[in-house]
């Protein structure tokens, strides 16, 4: 599988990142000199594209074809997923493959016939007619998919996230798709996940460590502890083999235990991130977040006990928010004193249960895709202004980080040099967020 991925250029945000390329308008440039002009051979092109950069992708698209006009572009991702009508309509996109890509890519390169192909919708070249094929059976044994080809990327310029305490070599990893969750919210592709075994995660990480010398690993599974099991199997391999890395993950505040989140930091689990979304209890039933308070804090008292940091995400404008339930997140937060807090205003995405009634109603007042970037509304509330969301987005950043308990906490670290960085970094990032916001505030956008 990984001599046919090669066939192909795979083209994604992060891409364009690496390669330092800070403008999609820059993009043009790049392709040029760095493919075109090389006389590179490319008859596919593979573009992955979440919701907010799905107008990216459209305009890389565009740009390949300029100069491969008999390629084949294929598009994919969550979005491409649930908007495929919409998508398949632009010029520059040939196929969309819908769900898992691994397969069915395979199969395209392969040159099978399109229409035998499953999950996909295409153009028929002949008459421009759109076929949408047969569903595609999801990957049940995810230890069949190699490891991807890393050997095609800069390694060396992944490095770890910004808050994290260490500029080392850094690599993410997917080691399940979909989640027992079913908040109204999510976008999600996948409801019943499926996990690669322990055995296959440790041969991963064993093959960064030792070949590409990366020392961090950002786990980005929607709940890595949904499987205790697989958890501690990852863990006692990576202690007993004595590989010294750390890492981060995601987990839902009820899947996780005291016993689990001491192997996991001895096993060099640093920070996990958890999906709060709000403490109200009839705006998590309104979400379906299935959540309880004391869930919450538990989770994160745990977290800190162990000495893992813990990062925990709030929403704002969720439906039947209010003043008052914003007031009581806001008291709530700072009573939970977790190490640092996200903050996202709500979105009804593409693919969530909750997007259709917003669709239907014609709540949605965003003029483009780029705008749900979940840091301003793009919806009507029922009961909170456009305005009001954002103050309210504003000011529970500000009670947070500006709150005593946490300045205290920072001024301890400060001493301690192997969290000076993240600090200094962090404090930069607060002071351009609300420079940045005050002047957005200031010209009404």
């Amino acid at each position: 599988m990984k001599k046919w991925l090669k066939s192909s250029h795979l083209i994604t945000e992060h891409f364009l990142k690496v390669n330092n390329i800070t403008d999609i308008n820059n993009f043009e440039n790049y392709f040029y000199e760095q493919i075109f002009v090389k006389n590179i051979t490319c008859k596919f092109f593979g573009i992955t594209a979440v919701t907010p950069n799905i107008d990216h992708a459209i305009t890389i698209s565009e740009i390949i074809k300029k100069f491969y006009p008999e390629s084949v572009i294929i598009l994919g991702g969550p979005h491409a997923t649930h908007e495929y009508r919409e998508i398949i309509n632009i010029k520059s996109i040939d196929i969309i493959v819908l769900g898992e890509g691994e397969i069915t890519l395979k199969e395209i390169i392969e040159g099978q016939n399109l229409a035998q192909i499953k999950g996909i919708v295409f153009k028929n070249k002949k008459n421009l007619e759109i076929i949408k094929t047969a569903k595609r059976e999801r990957i049940k044994d995810l230890d069949i998919l190699p490891i991807p080809a890393y050997d095609l990327l800069k390694v060396e310029k992944y490095k770890a996230p910004k808050y994290s305490n260490n500029n080392i070599p850094s690599m993410s990893i997917v080691t399940s798709r979909g989640c027992n969750g079913n908040c109204t919210f999510c976008s999600k592709i996948f409801k019943h996940p499926y996990l690669m075994s322990a055995e296959r995660v440790l041969y991963e990480i064993e093959f960064l460590y030792f070949k590409y010398g990366i020392k961090q690993i950002i786990f980005y599974d929607d709940n890595f502890t949904i499987d205790k099991n697989r958890v501690k199997k990852i863990c006692e391999s990576l202690i007993n083999k004595k590989i010294k890395i750390k890492w981060t993950c995601f987990a839902r505040v009820d899947a996780v235990n005291k016993e689990i989140l001491s192997l996991m930091k001895k096993a060099g689990c640093e920070h996990i991130m958890y999906g709060v979304e709000n403490f109200n209890k009839k705006v998590i039933e309104l979400i379906n977040k299935n959540i309880k308070t004391e869930d919450i804090f538990n989770a994160v008292s745990m977290t800190k006990e162990v000495g893992i940091k813990c990062r925990v995400s709030l929403m704002i404008g969720n439906p039947g928010e209010s003043k008052k339930t914003i007031w009581e997140n806001i008291k709530m937060i700072n009573k939970l004193n977790p190490d640092y807090l996200q903050i996202l205003i709500f979105h009804p995405l593409p693919g969530a249960p909750i997007y259709n009634y917003y669709k239907k109603n014609h709540l949605i007042t965003a003029k483009s895709w780029e705008e749900y970037n979940f840091t301003k509304p793009i919806f009507l509330h029922e009961t909170l202004s456009q305005k009001q969301i954002k103050k309210y987005y504003i000011l529970m950043y500000l009670f947070f980080y500006l709150h005593p308990k946490f300045l205290i906490k920072q001024i301890i670290n400060l001493f301690k040099k192997q969290e000076r960085n993240n600090i200094i970094w962090g404090l930069k990032a607060f002071i351009s967020f609300i420079l940045k916001n005050f002047i957005l505030i200031i010209k009404n956008k």
